[in-house]
């Protein structure tokens, strides 16, 4: 019937403290007793006990001052303290109730009374206690489901979203551990007690179960579309033989459990999606790849051209903050961006010597040729207006549609200013290298009207630092 910490019985009459301890063994109560205020103190200060009988009118230090003591620590601030004097005046009665004690009893008192008195304050005490656990482990759990969402919304691979979750449920939770199984065979334990987990783990619905440790272990199934795809186990700690008792904590980390395995399967969906757009992208590039050695095989000039433009415009584009991913496209379109040659004769773009004015006319043609033959290919990337933009100009002079400004991409932009670098320093079958120095004169001779003054600026800036991959590799 006693709670371990029993009831402390205060009085300076030794009858007095003999009667009431008594009563309450014979009730089948642990009792303690003191024989005044300074005593009780110490007996509460060396254990704290369940109630305190306490009379008032004792030397040295009154009931009063003993309950005031008492309700001034927060050790023992809570517990239940019964005023049993024969003081019969309302004032002290009041005065009583002021210092904090929850009950009343005047003297000379029935026994009975006493005990059913005892009886009720210690089963609110009680109801108190559990109230008070269920709360604290309600918020936990709530604190853990908190801490578990940020898991799941900040973690970039499932081995973080683990490792987060872990911390969750350890460090915030202040649970003894957590091991999470998943079908791929992973495995992931948490915290300190990772030697008391069974070897084996039952994904068959929330249960309770004792392990060789004699520590509470929450099985938690993770599903996801119908089917299981782990589990989690959380593990309470040592002692805690009340703990997963509550269903409404279980479903609080029935619910961060649902989360966990939507963040997995999400982040298993993203990885998936990740794959097969690189193994499409690689696929993209050796079509690439292929068309540009079909191209050299019939102008080995061009093919060289375009390998050598294109590492100018990818440097430039790199400098100047593009992505990785708008690299890529970049990389692609000037790896083909002269495919559309492959329409104009190669004894046209062979031939030594000047050409005139009807030859120029054929060659310009390349760009809408190279669009017409890539337009149906799915890039993820706009490569095919990449190439037929690259010889358009700022200011409407270029051809072959005459766009302006902000019109014409800026990936083609960067591609016109590298194509006319590479072009004029290089040697073609047509004439000689003119050198680096009239490439530059010339894209300085037209910043901000025909080439883009940025572009320009970073092409100009990565040609003084040495940082322009001008030379084949």
């Amino acid at each position: 019937m006693n709670e371990p910490g029993g009831i402390l019985v205060v009085d300076d009459n030794p009858a007095n403290l003999r009667l009431m301890s008594s009563v309450l063994r014979e009730a089948g109560y642990a009792v303690r007793v003191a024989p005044g205020g300074p005593q009780a103190l110490e007996s509460v200060n060396a254990r704290l006990p369940d109630l305190i009988l306490l009379d008032i009118r004792m030397p040295d230090m009154d009931g009063f001052e003993v309950c005031e003591r008492l309700k001034a620590e927060p050790q023992s601030r809570d517990v239940p303290v019964i005023f049993l004097s024969a003081l019969q005046d309302s004032a002290d009665k009041l005065r009583g109730f002021a210092v904090g004690a929850v009950d009343y009893i005047t003297k000379p008192f029935v026994a009975e009374e006493v005990l059913v008195r005892v009886q009720t304050h210690l089963a609110l005490r009680g109801l108190q206690r559990a109230l008070e656990q269920r709360v604290e482990e309600r918020t936990r759990a709530l604190r853990t489901l908190s801490a578990g969402n940020q898991a799941v919304v900040h973690a970039d691979t499932v081995e973080e979203m683990l490792k987060r979750m872990g911390q969750a449920i350890t460090d915030v939770g202040g649970y003894a551990g957590a091991v999470v199984e998943l079908d791929d065979g992973t495995v992931e334990r948490m915290g300190s007690e990772a030697s008391c987990w069974p070897e084996s783990i039952r994904p068959d619905g929330i249960c309770v179960q004792l392990d060789g440790c004699a520590q509470r272990v929450l099985n938690l199934p993770l599903v996801r579309r119908g089917g299981p795809i782990g589990c989690l186990m959380v593990l309470a700690e040592p002692g805690a033989q009340e703990a997963f008792s509550d269903p409404g904590n279980v479903r609080l980390l029935g619910e961060m459990a649902g989360d966990l395995a939507y963040g997995i399967d999400t982040l298993r969906a993203r990885a998936q999606n990740i794959a097969a757009r690189r193994a499409l992208e690689q696929s993209l590039e050796h079509t690439i790849e292929a068309i540009a050695a079909t191209l050299e095989v019939r102008d080995p000039y061009t093919a060289g051209h375009q390998k050598r433009t294109t590492r100018i415009a990818v440097a430039i584009g790199r400098e100047m903050g593009l992505d990785e991913d708008r690299l890529k496209g970049l990389y692609v379109a000037g790896t083909i961006h002269d495919i559309g040659k492959i329409a104009v004769p190669v004894e046209i773009l062979s031939r030594p010597g000047t050409l005139s004015e009807a030859e120029f006319a054929i060659i310009r043609i390349h760009p809408v040729a190279g669009y017409d033959i890539i337009k149906g290919i799915e890039f993820p990337w706009p490569v095919a207006n990449i190439v037929r933009q690259h010889h358009e100009r700022l200011d409407g002079s270029g051809y072959p549609d005459g766009l302006k400004g902000d019109a014409i991409l800026l990936e083609s932009r960067i591609l016109s200013v590298a194509d006319v670098l590479e072009a004029i320093s290089s040697h073609r079958p047509y004439r000689a290298a003119l050198g680096l120095e009239v490439a530059i004169d010339e894209l300085r001779r037209y910043r901000g009207t025909r080439f883009d003054p940025q572009v320009v600026d970073t092409c100009l800036k990565l040609l003084n630092e040495g940082r322009l991959p001008l030379q084949d590799a």
